[in-house]
């Protein structure tokens, strides 16, 4: 009976053995099984992709231009407390709760601590500590695609700039290094390295951006070049930091608006389409006796302060900005003739920027509405149901400093090859299919003239450049809005351009929604002509 037992026994042990070792042979010809062990010792880590570039007119880098810092965690090798004081603060708490992960990982570090024996790699911080042009470049969410701003506007082509990396650690079971083993940083998807050019001059950029922090409170500025119409400055402020957007959320400051591609009432400014009118009309001759104020229908308008400027053309009626005189003059035009010419000098309608990025449309009075004398009235000097960005306002003088063509402003030049610089596409024929004559090349000439009396002999003196000349319009717009006292804001405007015998520059300021500016948006125009005389000259 013992016997028996013992062979039963010793014939189960010979089964089990079987069975093990035709286990073994199976998992070592098994190419699947294989596959899979191999992978629990391979890790692999994503660093952080790096995003195409935006470059200004001559190929200088406006995003991209500093570097940060990834390093390798690994479990096992004290990286815990070597890495910690390098980390930023914001992912101190992530560095603790993952000290014992199981597989290496990257965290942020604040300098480069290769030479200290720990993995780092480079990535190409997207934003300097003091950005660029941040309202027309925008910025990007959580995941690094564009929001806002020409970031959205080319988020594809910037998205698939870069190459995909890894970083590939073959590790122990606990997570550690395999001995004799080093980090592999590999490609995973191969990127295009293509950015996108600007018409953007970085020099004229920064310099705009420094007066308007030192001068305005909100506003804009922007500056067009004349040859072509490329806007080489567009400055909104107050600014944001495209790192800390919900700063600006909190804040509740307007800041998150670029005032460049934002509607505003336009005020005095817009005379400027009414002269055209006059002259394409033949009505250069038109004058009117101003008392201080002129009644139509049953309302009075006035000029400002009620001043009384007595028997003005339209060369006197732009300088002193007569109120009186462009009422009358729009009533001589018709509505139809005034609401035409505002059209062909592009209010009313959205400029497009790139992609689906687009300024406002602002708000023109329909024909109907201007049946009403009262509206007509008020459209004729700038105001009532009338809005305007300031690239509208830009693109109007360009037409005026050119040879009465409109021109639509360009922001972009082409998508690029980073490294070379060569076109890859190009922003498109925007300007020729949006290129129209608005007016005569005499009339263009004569306008010109008149306003630099505006800055010579007129109400815009403190548009005058230390050097050189200059002409342009001012505009002053009631806005409907209040402060706490009841006093209304006021947008003040000025749009020229420089210098006045042979324009090479438009230059555009708004300053809106303030009772009285501190430094006015004509003397801004000034200190932006000098700093870019400064520029050609350095």
């Amino acid at each position: 009976m013992t016997r028996r037992r013992l062979f039963a026994l010793y014939a189960a042990f010979v089964c089990l053995f079987a069975v093990i070792v035709c286990r073994v042979l199976w998992i070592a010809t098994d190419a699947d099984y294989a596959v899979r062990a191999g992978a629990q010792s391979v890790s692999e880590t994503e660093l952080p992709r790096e995003r195409g570039d935006f470059f200004d007119r001559s190929g200088s880098r406006l995003t991209g231009l500093k570097t940060s810092w990834y390093a390798l965690c690994i479990p096992g090798d004290s990286s815990y407390s070597q890495l910690f004081p390098y980390v930023p603060y914001a992912q101190q708490n992530f560095l603790y709760d993952n000290r014992n992960s199981a597989l290496p990982f990257l965290i942020e570090v604040s300098e480069d601590l290769s030479g200290s024996g720990v993995y780092t790699y480079p990535i190409r911080q997207r934003y300097l500590d003091l950005p660029i042009a941040v309202h027309l470049i925008g910025y990007l969410d959580g995941d690094g695609h564009g929001v806002s701003g020409l970031e959205l506007a080319y988020d594809d082509v910037l998205s698939a700039s870069a190459d995909a990396q890894v970083v590939e650690c073959s590790t122990t079971a606990q997570g550690s290094l395999l001995d004799g083993s080093t980090p592999d940083l590999t490609v995973e998807t191969q990127g295009s390295g293509a950015g996108v050019q600007l018409t953007l001059d970085a020099g004229i950029q920064r310099a705009c951006e420094g007066i308007a922090q030192e001068t305005m409170k909100q506003g804009c500025i922007l500056v067009a070049d004349t040859e072509d119409a490329s806007v080489l400055a567009s400055v909104s402020v107050p600014e944001f930091d495209p790192d800390d957007i919900q700063k600006s959320i909190d804040a509740d400051d307007t800041s998150l608006i670029n005032r460049a591609f934002s509607a505003f009432n336009a005020g005095s400014v817009f005379k400027v389409v009414l002269a055209a009118a006059a002259y394409e009309a033949g009505l250069d001759w038109f004058t009117h006796t101003c008392e201080g104020s002129i009644e139509v229908g049953d309302q009075t308008y006035r000029c400002a302060l009620g001043r009384a400027h007595g028997t003005v053309n339209l060369r006197g009626a732009l300088e002193q900005s007569c109120n009186c005189y462009f009422v009358a003059l729009g009533q001589a035009l018709g509505a139809d003739r005034v609401l035409e010419m505002a059209e062909e000098f592009g209010f009313g309608k959205a400029t497009a920027v790139a992609g689906g990025l687009k300024t406002s449309a602002g708000t023109l009075p329909d024909a109907d509405a201007l049946q009403s004398a009262g509206q007509l009235a008020m459209f004729s000097f700038g105001q009532g149901e009338l809005t305007v960005t300031p690239l509208q306002v830009t693109a109007m003088m360009l037409t005026v400093a050119g040879d009465g063509s409109y021109r639509q402003p360009e922001f972009v030049r082409s998508v690029v090859d980073s490294e070379t610089m060569e076109p890859l596409s190009t922003a498109g024929d925007r300007q020729q299919a949006d290129s129209r004559p608005v007016c005569s090349e005499d009339t263009a000439r004569i306008l010109r003239s008149m306003l630099q009396s505006v800055v010579e002999e007129g109400i815009g003196g403190d548009a005058a450049p230390k050097t050189g000349t200059a002409g342009g319009k001012t505009g002053t717009a009631q806005t409907g809005q209040y402060d706490e006292a009841g006093k209304e804001l006021l947008n003040y405007w000025f749009s020229g351009f420089y210098p006045a015998d042979n324009p090479r520059y438009v230059i555009t300021v708004l300053q809106d929604a303030v009772l009285e500016p501190e430094v006015s948006s004509a003397a801004i125009f000034a200190r932006v002509a000098d700093a870019i005389c400064a520029l050609e000259n350095s």
